[in-house]
């Protein structure tokens, strides 16, 4: 089973890999005798974003390109830790329309302050708080950006607590299995990503 799942994820790969390098600049815009890139004609763009550890929860993120294979995301939503903002750098490996990138960036939750939650787990009851939640963030990715204007990603990642703790137990006793699982919710783990939306640019 393990030999079959290896198997077909190189199969994946070596497909994603013979599609990037195939595809053409369809689109690219000729500005006087300079062929740009579709970031540099595309600039800017609005995408709703929701993931796990993700850059906003669920939310709304601006992209910005500063260079046809560099970009900031700067994003605002809601999550498991409050309000939350945040913002990352990316690189993107290709200046086509399909690429794969590599990203950082920091993510701050502002908590619930002294709201006091409630987790009931296997018939075991107790209240907790959430406190601010600062969040370093690594990963990588794939974005299509369309000649149109549509966008979409997906990336993968870790997210980091950069505090000792963001939660406190306030009510009731949390077994190992209960802080496990809020070790889960509020603490660093797995990102993953999703992104759609639309960038702004001449025609």
């Amino acid at each position: 089973m393990k030999k079959t799942l290896s198997l077909l994820v190189l199969l994946v790969l070596l497909s994603v890999t013979q599609i990037l390098i195939a595809q053409d600049y369809t689109a690219t815009k000729i500005f006087g005798k300079e062929q740009l890139a579709i970031r540099e004609v595309r600039r800017a763009a609005v995408t709703a974003n929701i993931g796990w550890n993700s850059l906003t929860g669920v939310g709304v993120t601006y992209h910005q390109y500063v260079a046809k294979q560099m970009g900031v995301d700067l994003g605002l939503g809601l999550s498991l830790t409050g309000f939350k903002f945040g913002g990352r750098f990316r690189y993107l490996f290709m200046e086509k329309n399909f690429s794969p990138f590599v990203s950082g960036g920091l993510m701050y939750g502002l908590g619930f302050g002294d709201s006091e939650l409630e987790l009931v787990s296997n018939g075991n009851s107790f209240h907790y708080t959430i406190g601010p939640s600062p969040f370093g963030q690594i990963g990588g990715g794939i974005e299509y950006l369309s000649k149109g204007g549509f966008l979409i990603m997906a990336n993968i990642g870790y997210a980091i607590l950069l505090n000792s703790g963001n939660y406190e137990i306030t009510r009731g006793v949390a077994t190992p299995e209960d802080l496990s699982i809020m070790d889960v919710m509020f603490g660093s783990g797995i990102v993953m990503e999703f992104t759609i939306g639309y960038a702004f640019g001449g025609k």
